[in-house]
This record gives C-alpha cells, structure tokens and sequence, in this order.
C-alpha cells in the first residue's frame, strides 16, 4: 500500500487539508503554493496516486538524481526533453553518441 509521504493517506484517498502533495484542480501546480482561487468543490479535489518518476529515454521507474551545469544540458539534451527526467545511464549514452560525431 503507498501512501502520501506528507498527510498519511492511502492512494485513491483526498489528501488532508494542507498536505504539501495537494495538487490544484485548476491549475496543476502545488494547491498550498498556487496562485488560483480555490473556489471549488469537494468533488474536484485530486485524489492522491502516486505516479512514478521515470526516464524520459528508457523509461526507468525512479532513476537517481545527478547534476551537470545548465550549460552543458542544454548542449545534450534536446529542448524539447530539457524539463523531463534522463537517468545517468541515458544521459552518457547521448553524451557518447553526441560527442563521437562532432
């Protein structure tokens, strides 16, 4: 069974009021942080599921962070694909495949 790290609640279940997973029916974001009314209704609130983190490349559930400079992400990683998820291992495949052409 997984559960909202924050409020305790099991998937398919609302989050409790101030639970920082919330997420805006409106807009998509954080709701605590979002800058919409929330003028909705209890039937509109998201219920919690936890989707998993995944690889834009290959598709790996939960891939462990790393970081390189802006720079040299934006050289790599097409711009379309800038803002998703690449594991390491994907990430040195593009630089590899890249690289040995330039």
């Amino acid at each position: 069974m997984k559960t909202c790290h924050d409020c305790g609640v099991e998937e398919g279940q609302i989050h409790m009021d101030g639970c920082d997973m919330e997420r805006c029916p409106k807009c998509g974001g954080q709701l605590i942080s979002c800058n919409c009314d929330h003028d909705f209704e209890e039937k509109d609130r998201i219920p919690y599921i936890k989707y998993p983190i995944v690889c834009a490349k290959c598709g790996a559930n939960w891939p462990d962070f790393f970081m390189v400079a802006d720079e040299e992400w934006r050289k790599y990683i097409e711009p379309n694909k800038r803002r998703s998820v690449i594991c390491l291992s994907c990430y040195s495949e593009i630089k590899t495949l890249i690289d040995k052409h330039l």
